[in-house]
């Protein structure tokens, strides 16, 4: 059937992947029957005639309000039909089974079958794949690489071709991230809070203004990994900056209520930190406007006023 077989083929059909996920489940192969050789499905097409012969028989006329009661209906007549004698045989089909099936049987898993759905994604330079807009983690050889999710209501796995790269439980919940500590992500090596407050010990060492200011950033990003690469990119501006313009740039930053690292950026590129800057006199304080040809300060106007003065004085002397 085509539900089962997606391309029909000699040598190697190609199955559904749904119903063979469905077999490899319960243990089960799935074998198509070969072209034009019926003996293949004589003994389906025959169970499912004598279903008709028998468990429809006694069912007919029969009313049901629920599936419930309908399945007991249907078990019941089973059980007789089982236990009926074989045609030209003394045995019936419930002592064949207990005889030679039974003990070849293997139990049946704990949990029942599930259907789950598929995607293909890419694993993202960060070492994430995307579903539903939550972020799930997988190791970072796999950065680059088209994998397969397979999930249910519960869970995700994730494969490359044969191989079984992660679980995670599903979470549906947008834009935030699910991370397994052992795939070791670079900058990833504990819970988003420790590595907040490993930046955090950081910024203690170099000014509690640092300290307070990261604080900020914490509270106005939404979710603890956006704020750490944030916080993380600010305390890396020492390295360019120094400790020194650090501090007034987060003090500046503070006061004007700018918390990210553009911001910062911003301020410590225009030289809007140097009334912070240790040594500024709290009386000759006069804010820094940022360097650019469409802001124009008080000395523009100052030389405007002059030459309208000179021209004034021009236009009188001719008068005269």
């Amino acid at each position: 059937l085509k539900s089962a077989v997606t391309r029909s083929d000699r040598n190697e059909p190609v199955i559904n992947p749904d119903f063979e996920a469905f077999a490899e489940h319960y243990g089960c192969a799935v074998v198509p029957a070969r072209v034009r050789h019926p003996r293949d499905k004589a003994l389906v097409e025959n169970a499912v005639k004598l279903m008709y012969r028998s468990v429809y028989v006694d069912l007919e006329g029969m009313v049901f309000h629920d599936l419930e009661s309908l399945n007991v209906a249907i078990l019941e007549s089973l059980e007789k039909f089982n236990a009926r004698n074989l045609t030209r045989r003394r045995e019936s089909r419930r002592q064949l089974f207990d005889s030679v099936e039974r003990d070849s049987l293997r139990p049946l898993p704990p949990d029942r079958y599930q259907m789950r759905q598929r995607t293909i994604a890419t694993v993202q330079r960060n070492s994430y794949v995307t579903l539903n807009k939550h972020h799930y983690s997988v190791p970072v050889q796999y950065v680059g690489k088209r994998v397969e999710m397979v999930y249910d209501t519960d869970t995700i796995d994730i494969f490359h071709g044969f191989t079984h790269v992660a679980t995670h439980h599903r979470n549906d919940t947008p834009y935030e991230y699910t991370t397994k500590p052992s795939h070791n992500l670079p900058g990833r090596k504990g819970s988003c809070e420790s590595d907040l407050q490993e930046l955090l010990s950081r910024a203690a060492v170099i000014d509690n203004i640092v300290v307070h200011y990261l604080r900020a950033v914490i509270e106005d990003k939404r979710y603890p990994e956006l704020a750490f690469r944030t916080c993380r990119g600010i305390m890396n501006l020492e390295k360019k900056y120094g400790q020194e313009r650090l501090v007034s740039g987060c003090a500046a930053a503070m006061d004007a209520r700018r918390y990210s690292i553009s911001d910062m950026v911003d301020i410590l590129d225009s030289g809007a930190d140097a009334d912070y800057l240790p040594g500024a006199e709290a009386d000759d304080r006069e804010p820094r406007r940022p360097a650019h040809r469409n802001i124009r300060g008080k000395e523009y106007f100052a030389a405007s006023i002059r030459q309208s003065t000179q021209n004034d004085n021009v236009k009188n002397g001719n008068k005269r």
